[in-house]
Order: C-alpha cells, then structure tokens, then sequence
C-alpha cells in the first residue's frame, strides 16, 4: 500500500511539472493568451491528478489538484482561475459521491482568499512561500470540511492531516520554486540577448562615428579654408550652408553615438522631488496641448547621477504618456522610497500594451507609435542602468501603463 501511495503521488507531482514546464518549454509564456493557456494547462493537470488520487489510510482518497489550481490563480489572474475551478467542480460532480460537497465547501474560501492576496501581493520570491502557505491552509480547510462531512475518525483523521500537510508543502514547495526559477532564467536570457544586441548596436555606432568622422574634418577643414580665403558672397553664401550641415551631421552622429552608448557625464546629487518638478514645468505644455492633465506627489529624495541624463528619461517617459492617451486623459507622476530605493512611477490612462509589446519594449527600432524609432526608450532602460537602477512597466490594454523607475537612494549609492 505504502508503495503505490508513492507512486500515485509521484504520478500527481509530475503531471503538475509536465503541464509547467511545457508551457515554458515551448514558449508558450510569449504568447498574448499566454493567461488563458495557464488556464488549460492547468486545468489539464487538475483533471490527471484527481484521475489518480493516492490514499494514506482507508477512506482518505486525496490528490494533489490544490497546487495546480492555485499556479493557474498566481500566475494566470482571475480568468486563469475561474477556468481552472469551473474544470475542478464539473469534473468532481462527474465522478460523482459526497465529496462534490467537501470540494466546493473548500474551494469557494481558497478562491477568495487568493483574490484578495493577488490585490494586494508585490512580484518576487514571495510567490513560492505564498504557493506554500495557500497550500497548507487548502489542506486545513479540506481537512476541516472532511471530518465535518464524512465523519472519519478523529485520530485517524489527525495522523492524515499532517501526512497530508507534509506531502502537500513538500510538492507545492518544488513546483512554485521550479516555476520562479524558470521565469527567472527566462528573464536573465532576454536580459543578456537584449544587452548582446546593445552591444553590437554601440560598437556599429563607434565604427560609422569614426569612419565618417574622419572624411568629415577633412572637408569641414577645407571648407573653413575656402571660407577664409574667398571673397565672393555667393561663395561664402555656399561654404556657411556646407559647414552647417556638416554640423549637423557631426551632431547626428554623435546622437546616434549616445543612443548606443548613453554615458553619464558627470555625476551629481540629485534632489528629486525639485527635479521632476522642473521637468513637469517643461513639459506641461506639450501635455495640455494635448488635452491631458498632470497629477504629481512628490516626497523628498536624493540619488546620484547625471541629472541632464536623467531629465532625458523623464521628458520622453512623459511624452510617451502623452501620446499614448488617445483622448482628454490624465498622466499620475509619484516619486517615493521603497526597500532603499528611490521609485517613480509615471501612469497614463492611455492605450495600453499587451503581453507581447510589453517584452518588446527597450530593444532598439522597436516602438508601438507609428512613427517611433524606441531609440529614445531604449537609451532611457541604458540610462537608468548605468544608475545601477531598473525600469518595470505593468500595463493592460485600454486600461494604461505604469513605468516605474526605480534609482539606488544617496546612501545606497555611495555604498
């Protein structure tokens, strides 16, 4: 007995790995339903595993279906959820006997609670020790509803629960660590492909830079000669134009320079709250105009960096927002401290992005405007880098984005 209990666990633990690490395995996290086929495959699982239920003593016929089902509510959101639970309930009315009962009776409150947790839940690590405590209360809440409904014996019933407790925390414990570990391999590769990328960009950038630098002194050399010596207007008419756009080009070429290899050029101590207030002066016309308003709360903060840079992050995070509102709307600017860092954040009701324009976002040439180039995005994600900082973004379609970023404070920055 012992032995097949062992088996039918294993067996309940791998169709769970199996339905996650297809879903990684073949890319299915780029898709934009990506939500909805979290949903299936954890729905899929829930039904295997309660196919091949384990029993530890007689009349204790469980499975492992908890664990699927809260990965399809963490990860998938309320739709994944509601799908998963729709599957969990019809399947067990199918199957049929008393424990249709237990099952709803124990279900309905974890749902709950998970909604309220995903509400107030930050992203990180957290989520292998929430999997974990969701799954013991799951556990509680069975086990309670069991004794009430079946009547089991009360001893009988103990020794079960914290068999139960056990083999629950241990599965639940593995596959929430092995998800977060795969999202977190996944999101260093693009990380590395995307700084690969940069780096190709940037040595492009320097080679163009130098070798039409060089002809261009050249000329601008010979220009300013012919300048000096000629006498005819025409002929000074036409050199002024030809160093002007000789100019330009040094300009455009040094532009295109930084866009690859944006560098701090000095580094100074930064209040803040005076700084984003500045850059709001400058660009509450260009917002207005536009038929929009800007909101802020500012606290005190101090970081370290290259101010004109970082006014540079700032004016096209806020342009973008801008544009990215189709009608009268409203742009939020917040700056606060969290965790040693220095956060702002700067939310539109605009547009919004899905799954896929969210993973695009930064890579050079990549921009969800019609005529954008995502240089300037790209050069502000190289910017904050170089600050030892990060920029998030979270965004719905229809219902806007946020970009958040975030800067080492003046303490951490020395350190």
């Amino acid at each position: 007995m012992g032995g097949l209990m062992l088996d039918y666990i294993l067996l309940n633990f791998l169709f769970i790995l199996v339905g996650a690490l297809s879903y990684f395995a073949f890319g299915l996290y780029k898709n934009k339903h990506s939500k909805l086929i979290i949903g299936v495959f954890s729905g899929v699982s829930v039904v295997f595993c309660m196919s091949f239920p384990f029993t530890v003593f007689p009349g204790y016929i469980y499975d492992l279906r908890i664990i699927p089902f809260l990965v399809a509510l963490i990860y998938g959101g309320y739709g994944a959820g509601g799908l998963v639970a729709v599957t969990l309930l019809l399947y067990r009315l199918y199957l049929g006997g008393s424990g249709f009962i237990v099952t709803t009776l124990s279900y309905i409150p974890i749902f709950i609670l998970v909604l309220v947790f995903l509400k107030l839940r930050k992203e990180g690590k957290q989520n292998v020790l929430f999997g974990m405590l969701f799954s013991l209360l799951s556990a509680l809440i069975v086990s309670v509803w069991s004794s009430i409904q079946l009547q089991h014996d009360i001893d009988h019933h103990e020794i079960f629960f914290v068999y139960y407790c056990v083999i629950l925390t241990v599965c639940s414990w593995i596959t929430f660590f092995f998800i977060e570990t795969m999202r977190d391999n996944i999101h260093m590769r693009d990380e590395i492909y995307r700084s690969e990328k940069l780096s190709v960009l940037g040595e492009l950038a320097a080679t163009i830079a130098h070798e039409i630098r060089n002809p261009i002194t050249v000329s601008k050399g010979f220009l300013q000669l012919l300048k000096s010596r000629s006498q005819n207007e025409t002929d000074l008419k036409y050199s002024l134009l030809a160093l002007e756009e000789i100019d330009r080009a040094e300009a455009i070429i040094s532009e295109y320079l930084m866009y690859a290899k944006p560098q701090a050029e000095k580094v100074e101590k930064i209040d803040v709250k005076a700084h984003l207030s500045n850059v709001i002066s400058m660009t509450e016309p260009y917002v207005t105009s536009k038929g929009h308003i800007v909101d802020s709360q500012l606290e005190d903060l101090h970081v370290y960096g290259d101010s004109k840079k970082l006014t540079q992050v700032m004016i096209n995070l806020i342009k973008n927002a801008a544009e990215a509102i189709e009608k009268n709307g409203k742009i939020t600017i917040h700056a606060f401290s969290q965790n040693n860092y220095a956060v702002i954040e700067v939310m539109d009701t605009g547009i919004g992005m899905n799954e896929e324009q969210l993973q695009r976002l930064g890579n050079p040439f990549y921009s969800t405007k019609a005529k954008g180039t995502g240089l300037g995005l790209m050069v502000s994600y190289r910017i904050i880098e170089a600050l030892g900082g990060t920029i998030r973004v979270q965004s719905k379609q229809g219902m806007g984005t946020k970009f958040s970023v975030l800067i080492p404070l003046e303490a951490e920055a020395k350190q």
